[in-house]
């Protein structure tokens, strides 16, 4: 009996520790949306190295003085993202407090290694569990990787640097890809993401809607997106009428009559649309009919009157579905959610792969981008 219940003071402990425990999602605008980009290690590479610079400006502030317990990644929940099988890889986790700055990244492996970097993982063999494609539920991806350090990392002033490095020779690749954040040569205009996966239509195409603009979401300028997967307009005939709306701070916008919620079920106004989700309220409304090809191009102007450097706005789009029946016949695209000017991280953070054991890398480092990482401290 006195055995059971020190067992039981003991997984209380556990417990206690874990729920204590502070976690913190890098880059913080990943918190509550999808990355804008896949990185490929160290998961699709058998046998590589990848350096990863962060500076403390994306770190969290209650993480000074304390110590980084160890990390998580998640898989990519990009639109059209595959099932992913299991993977099996050997790897080794390095990581140190620097001064450098995450721009000095160069492609030499040598002059990026900081002298205090330690080992905090491995080498060990770890077995990656399948994932499944993203579906209309979840718009980010499932945390698929957890790396506890053994020992801890003790926080001290600069950048967080980590070498990520797997030893599975031979090399080979595969499709097998973590979610990571690019702002790209570290110039930081916005951001736009797709969130959901246009399955809500009864067309064996998807109903997809993506940010098509040259530039980033930058107030001051247009807006330019595509829906595509609408019935294509009849040579002599006009196309299927489309419904486009754009809305102010989707995720904690006030639920009205006409939103339901930042990714909530279409069901209260149709059962037949229970799997369909709305991503973006109806501050704006727009129509117009699918051209020749099924699409239908959607500009609206980002004025600097009335929006601040930091705000998101989503957008959605529908079409009138003849196919399908019931109370609203619409099928509905996937939704995208931009964030104005700016996401916080600018230069703050950059990249570089090594393939193999090579001292110097065939690549620059990448300025701007990053894994998204789940630190546990």
């Amino acid at each position: 009996m006195q055995r059971a219940q020190q067992r039981i003071v003991a997984a209380f402990l556990v417990c206690s520790l874990v729920v204590a425990q502070n976690q913190a999602v890098v880059p913080p605008i990943a918190t509550t949306l999808p990355g804008n980009a896949a990185i490929s290690m160290p998961l699709r590479w058998s046998h590589g190295v990848m350096h990863c610079c962060i500076g403390a400006q994306l770190l969290p502030p209650n993480l000074a003085g304390g110590q980084l317990q160890g990390l998580r990644m998640r898989r990519p929940s990009f639109l059209g993202e595959p099932d992913y099988p299991t993977l099996q890889r050997t790897l080794t986790v390095r990581a140190a407090f620097t001064a450098a700055m995450p721009a000095s990244l160069t492609g030499t492996r040598a002059a990026n290694t900081p002298a205090n970097l330690a080992t905090v993982f491995g080498p060990a063999s770890v077995q990656i569990a399948a994932t499944s494609q993203p579906t209309s539920a979840p718009w980010i991806g499932d945390e698929f990787l957890v790396i506890p350090f053994s020992p801890a990392l003790a926080v001290t002033a600069g950048s967080l640097f980590l070498e990520f490095e797997t030893t599975d020779q031979p090399f080979r690749t595969s499709e097998q890809w973590v979610d990571a954040v690019w702002i790209e040569n570290g110039i930081d205009a916005g951001y736009a993401i797709t969130v959901g996966e246009g399955s809500c239509t009864t067309r064996t195409e998807g109903l997809q809607l993506t940010w098509t603009g040259t530039v980033a979401p930058w107030r001051g300028t247009d807006a330019l997106l595509r829906l595509v997967g609408a019935p294509p307009a009849p040579p002599n005939g006009p196309g299927s009428v489309v419904l486009a709306f754009v809305g102010v701070e989707p995720q904690s916008h006030l639920v009205t009559g006409d939103f339901l919620g930042y990714g909530a079920s279409l069901a209260m106004l149709d059962p037949a649309l229970s799997a369909c989700l709305q991503w973006s309220p109806l501050d704006l409304v727009m129509f117009g009919l699918a051209d020749a090809a099924g699409g239908y191009d959607l500009r609206f102007a980002i004025p600097t009157t009335g929006t601040t450097a930091g705000m998101r706005i989503g957008a959605q789009a529908a079409f009138l579905d003849t196919a399908r029946s019931g109370a609203l016949p619409v099928s509905v695209s996937n939704g995208v959610v931009a964030q104005l000017d700016t996401v916080g991280a600018a230069a703050q953070c950059s990249t570089v792969l090594f393939p193999y054991a090579v001292p110097i890398s065939p690549y620059s480092a990448y300025l701007g981008l990053m894994p998204v990482l789940k630190l546990d401290f």
